[in-house]
């Protein structure tokens, strides 16, 4: 029992309380996480199944059971909602753009205190800066501040084991407290001066390194002076690329919401009255999913670094609650835009018009990848609006290191999250054959499957794969649903002769239909390099290490050489001496040793 039928009598038992439901598969995993004030009437709104978006109605179909956990209070819910979305990322539940933590800079609370870039967590004892939207950008920061003030980098473990400088020292990029080249109290100052920078206090610092190269110009220490001059020209670098944008008391994350032609989010960084730059987190084309800003946020904030406040440009719903939570549960302070903020036109200014840089990316792709999905549907005559193709290909070596592949494209381009790589272990490939491997693969791939359903499928292979992969869709009852290309190579592997099938029996030219030709033979590229590079990552991780690394007179190549020709070490320990002596570079005397090296074994 599933889909319809476990729905119907889930309503009938729904409590009439708050609290968040879980639509689970047939694995028990959940696939949908939501709140209601009351359940019961949520639960109804699934029940109308015509009216619900194609993502949803494809999770009703999938659920096998649905559970649910009440809540005193609405509040309740939605932190309990966001944060079991946040530990199982359902399928069907909306997603952040970009859940990634950013990276920061952290001084830490050692008697030589230690800079370095960390994401997540770390000692509160410590000095955080950032966070950073580059993590090369937060690279090159962190470099010029150990050129000029020459903190160590170094673990402490590594600390207290040295013995002499490393190379950091001797390249100028740290002062040695490790080993004595530094006092505590000069290596304190330069902590100091770190600190003030970060602190918005740079102006301050070329100062001082001004007058500092000047003395050493009047003593002659010219490549002291030098050094400085470096130092200033590359912390003028930081500065130029800085945007101010408030006082220097200004720290907080800046939360634009548009809602014009998206429903899109972008938080803005401000540290010390300075723009440190931003993220779009999230975009839709649905305005319902307005109501999923506040677990957004709280799925965005609930781990990692977190800042003192944040400033929302509008209201937004549940805020009263979502206050709450982020005061009680986060320790941070959330509020909205006011004018007594010093700077706010100014960021939100900011913030607006990255935020409609990204948008302007985002509609470049989805136009684009819209119009060749239509022209696709409209080609091969698909009744329904084709939003997801799937290309799957398989690669092996020598009949071993078997792996499939499968790629994902939809209207926001080749979706890299979403493809998935399935690796066969002492998978016999002289008995088990190219298309028995493909009919396994659909079946890993769609059995108690809770990831969305394909419009198209694009296989790597002649007629034949068709009515092996689609006997495979009729037994999950998806045969009706999706569409099978599947693409048979030209004469000499020229791709333009290559010929397209479907089920009706038909053999499809694409040669005056460049656009979708094109775009059918990218797919099944990035499927084919998928499968190839990770076949050919198993066969590399195979002969890393082998019984042949004792023998003398086998180099890596000749050991690639020897294992290819056999396919894997197993079917190599079954050779004998006439096998071997038919490998290129193997002679009488290297094949005897490595039959004796067998037999020992």
């Amino acid at each position: 029992m599933e889909g319809l039928e476990v729905l119907k009598i889930k309503i009938k038992e729904a409590p009439i309380t708050s609290g968040v439901y879980l639509f689970k598969n047939k694995k028990d995993q959940p696939i949908y996480i939501g709140k209601a004030i009351n359940i019961k009437r949520r639960l109804g709104n699934y029940g109308q199944v015509n009216k619900l978006p194609r993502r949803l109605q494809q999770m009703v179909f999938q659920t096998n059971s649905i559970e649910f956990e009440l809540t005193e209070t609405e509040r309740n819910a939605l932190l309990l909602e966001a944060l079991l979305i946040k530990k199982f990322a359902p399928r069907y539940n909306i997603r952040l753009k970009d859940d990634k933590s950013f990276p920061l800079i952290k001084i830490s609370s050692d008697e030589y205190p230690r800079i370095s870039k960390f994401r997540n967590e770390y000692n509160k004892n410590d000095l955080v800066f950032g966070p950073f939207t580059s993590a090369l950008k937060t690279d090159k920061v962190l470099k010029i501040l150990q050129k000029i003030f020459k903190l160590r980098s170094c673990t402490n473990q590594e600390f207290k084991n040295r013995s002499r400088p490393c190379l950091l020292y001797d390249i100028k990029q740290c002062s040695a407290p490790c080993v004595g080249k530094v006092s505590l109290s000069e290596y304190g100052k330069q902590v100091s001066k770190t600190i003030s920078f970060f602190k918005g206090n740079q102006n301050n610092i070329t100062n001082d390194l001004e007058k500092e190269m000047l003395i050493a110009s009047k003593l002659l220490k010219y490549e002291r002076a030098s050094e400085i001059r470096d130092s200033i020209q590359s912390l003028n670098f930081i500065i130029r690329e800085e945007i101010k944008v408030g006082s220097q008391d200004s720290n907080y994350d800046f939360i634009y919401i548009n809602k014009d032609k998206y429903l899109s989010i972008f938080i803005s960084f401000i540290r010390y009255g300075r723009y440190l730059g931003g993220k779009m987190i999230y975009i839709s084309k649905d305005k319902e999913d307005e109501k999923n800003i506040s677990s957004l946020l709280i799925q965005f904030y609930i781990s990692g670094f977190r800042p003192q406040s944040l400033i929302c440009s509008g209201a937004i719903s549940n805020f009263k609650d979502l206050k709450i939570i982020f005061k009680d549960k986060l320790e941070i302070n959330l509020m909205l835009k006011n004018k007594n903020i010093n700077g706010i036109n100014n960021i939100e200014k900011i913030s607006k018009n990255n935020l409609y840089k990204e948008i302007k990316k985002y509609d470049q792709f989805y136009d684009t990848n819209n119009e060749i999905l239509q022209l696709t549907q409209k080609f091969f005559k698909i009744k329904s609006p084709v939003q997801r193709i799937e290309g799957y290909d398989n690669s092996f070596y020598s009949n071993n290191y078997a792996v499939a592949s499968y790629v994902v494209f939809n209207n926001e381009g080749f979706d890299i999250k979403e493809s998935r790589t399935y690796k066969f272990k002492d998978l016999d490939l002289k008995k088990f054959g190219d298309a028995d491997l493909m009919k396994k693969v659909f079946l890993s791939r769609f059995e108690n499957s809770n990831k969305l359903i394909p419009d198209i499928i694009l296989i790597d292979g002649g007629k034949p794969y068709l009515k092996i992969c689609n006997d495979i869709l009729k037994k999950f009852n998806l045969d009706n649903q999706i569409f099978l290309i599947a693409i048979s190579k030209g004469h000499k592997r020229d791709y333009k002769f290559d010929k397209y099938h479907t089920l009706n029996g038909s053999n499809i030219s694409l040669t005056d239909q460049p656009k979708i030709e094109g775009f059918l033979q990218k797919i099944r590229d990035k499927a084919h390099t998928l499968s190839k590079k990770n076949s050919l990552k198993r066969m590399s991780d195979s002969i890393k290490s082998s019984f042949l690394d004792d023998v003398k007179g086998i180099g890596k190549v000749k050991k690639l050489r020897i294992i290819n020709y056999f396919g894997s070490t197993k079917e190599l320990k079954q050779t004998s001496m006439e096998e071997l002596l038919q490998i290129e570079g193997v002679n009488k005397l290297l094949a005897q040793i490595i039959i004796d090296k067998i037999n020992n074994e």
